[in-house]
C-alpha cells in the first residue's frame, strides 16, 4: 500500500500528478500542491497569480471514443503551463496537451486556447488497422505524438504515445517498414508547441 501524498504547507492529500518536490539541497524539499507551489513561485517572483482549478472534461476523438481530461496549471519562470492530460492507471498518459501563457494573463482564455488546441488534435488519425488486419499502420503518411520512456525496454528504445495509445518502438518500426525506401522528415517540437 502506498502512502499518500500531503502537501507540506495546506496539508491536503494530493495526487501524484498533483504534487510538485520544491526545494533545494540547501533548503531541503518538500512535497507541494500545485496550488501551494504556485503560490509560493508567484510569492518569491512578484508575480500577481491567481491559481485556477479546472474541473475535468471529456472529448470525443475522431473515431467517437470519449478521452477524460484533467488539467493542471504550474508556474515556470516567466510563464505559466497549462497542461490538459488523461489519467491511465492513476498517472499522466494517453492524450498529454500543454501550452504555454503569461504569468499574469487571463488563464480561463489559455484554457480556451488549450481546449481549442486539444479539438483539432482529436479530429486528427494517425494510425489505422490494415485491410484485413488487426495490426495498425500509418495513415495518410504523417505520424505525431509524444516520446516517452519505456518501462520494458530500461531506457534503451522509446515508447510513442500516438493518438493516445502507446506504441513500442519495435512495433513503430514495423509500420515504417512498409514505406521501405521511401524519405522522412523527424522533427521535434517542445511539449508546449502545437504539431
Amino acid at each position: 500500500m502506498t502512502t499518500p501524498l500531503v502537501c507540506h504547507t495546506c496539508r491536503e492529500s494530493i495526487a501524484g500528478y498533483e504534487s510538485v518536490h520544491y526545494g533545494s539541497l540547501e533548503t531541503g524539499y518538500r512535497d507541494l500542491c500545485s496550488r501551494c507551489f504556485n503560490e509560493e513561485v508567484a510569492r518569491l517572483g512578484g508575480l500577481k497569480f491567481e491559481h485556477v482549478q479546472f474541473e475535468p472534461i471529456e472529448m470525443r476523438d475522431a473515431a467517437g471514443e470519449p478521452h477524460r481530461f484533467h488539467f493542471c496549471a504550474r508556474l515556470i519562470g516567466e510563464h505559466v503551463a497549462l497542461e490538459g492530460f488523461e489519467l491511465k492507471d492513476g498517472a499522466p498518459g494517453g492524450y498529454k496537451f500543454e501550452i504555454l501563457g503569461d504569468p499574469e494573463g487571463d488563464l480561463f482564455a489559455l484554457m480556451a486556447q488549450l481546449i481549442e488546441r486539444m479539438r483539432r488534435a482529436l479530429t486528427q488519425r494517425h494510425l489505422e488497422r490494415g485491410e484485413g488486419s488487426a495490426r495498425l499502420q500509418i495513415a495518410e503518411f504523417l505520424v505525431r505524438g509524444r516520446i516517452e520512456w519505456d518501462e520494458n525496454e530500461d531506457g534503451r528504445l522509446p515508447l510513442l504515445v500516438i493518438d493516445g495509445r502507446e506504441v513500442p518502438w519495435e512495433e513503430f518500426g514495423r509500420m515504417l517498414m512498409s514505406y521501405e525506401g521511401w524519405q522522412f522528415k523527424l522533427e521535434i517540437k517542445d511539449p508546449s508547441a502545437e504539431v
